[in-house]
């Protein structure tokens, strides 16, 4: 599937921290490709060419820790900091439908989630057990070109409920923004371009800017790394009467390493990245200033053997 690991932990963030309440509309924008370097000689035009009914799984990991700090009206101060345990999640997706373009239809589903034993806060563990066990059997299709856009995305849950479908609206922007998009032009190693495009998480605007180099370059797969800058600009994320939330600003870089396969559909990767939110909260006489400080880490691998199935 060629996620950009930065695009999984903003989901997995965006599911983390609840994401319930009205979700604005995406204003998604086609992402724009710069070709800054074509790299060495010999150069050639790198595209995903996948065989049809080809059915693979994933495994995704992504652990994220959470430092927040708000001072109030009154110059009252607090901090927290979380540490989330780890989930697993196995994944199987497959090539259904392949037109006459090259164009795929791909199909995924959730088939097990896990929660590892990585951190002592029992309250937490409990709580981030029962999120993830909701996302068991999530479906997700999308259309995806030979270059890597993404179109066409759907999301489905078995829990129709509205924190559900407030999820799987995060869900669907993740994926439009996970794919690694080739160029339309002869690359060699050492190639750099740029991908540039508008992201949405939990109602959150972002500009976003990823840099790519290719590594290495076999005949089965294609060796990058990637740069993923993000920035938002000051916006309202809620406005009630008497209440108000509003961003004032945020940023977040990560890295990645994936290695691509042009055959098959999952990528192996790992990736890092960290994010500061600033929020201006207002209820009635009474301000607040809140600053969101995450860090993230996250992998992906297939996984050759049958994913086992919970029961639960």
């Amino acid at each position: 599937m060629r996620l950009h690991l930065a695009a999984l932990a903003s989901g997995f963030y965006a599911f983390l921290a609840g994401c319930g309440g009205s979700q604005r509309s995406s204003g998604h924008v086609e992402p724009t490709i710069q070709v800054l370097d074509a790299g060495s000689e010999p150069r050639q035009r790198l595209h995903y060419d996948l065989a049809e009914n080809a059915s693979e799984r994933m495994e995704l990991t992504f652990k994220l820790r959470i430092n927040s700090a708000y001072t109030n009206t009154v110059l009252e101060t607090a901090h927290r900091s979380a540490d989330f345990p780890t989930i697993k999640n196995t994944v199987r997706i497959e090539v259904t439908d392949i037109g006459a373009d090259g164009t795929m239809t791909v199909n995924s589903i959730v088939e097990d989630v896990a929660v590892l034993d990585d951190v002592v806060d029992a309250t937490m563990r409990k709580t981030v057990e029962v999120e993830a066990n909701a996302m068991r059997r999530w479906q997700r299709s999308w259309r995806m070109t030979r270059s890597g856009r993404i179109s066409d995305i759907k999301a489905s849950a078995p829990n129709d409920s509205a924190a559900a479908r407030a999820q799987l609206s995060n869900v669907v922007e993740t994926v439009r923004e996970s794919a690694v998009i080739f160029p339309d032009q002869p690359l060699g190693v050492g190639a750099r371009w740029q991908v540039t495009s508008r992201y949405v998480a939990s109602g959150v605007t972002w500009e976003r800017a990823t840099t790519y180099r290719l590594k290495a370059l076999t005949d089965l797969a294609a060796t990058v790394d990637a740069k993923i800058s993000m920035h938002a600009d000051s916006q309202p994320l809620s406005v009630e009467p008497n209440a108000t939330t509003r961003l004032t600003s945020a940023t977040s870089n990560a890295s990645a390493e994936l290695v691509v396969p042009l055959h098959s559909l999952v990528a192996t990767a790992t990736s890092h990245g960290t994010s500061e939110m600033n929020l201006l909260v207002v209820r009635g006489h009474l301000r607040f200033a809140s600053s969101v400080q995450t860090e993230a880490i996250s992998s992906m691998r297939p996984v050759t053997a049958a994913a086992p199935r919970s029961g639960r």
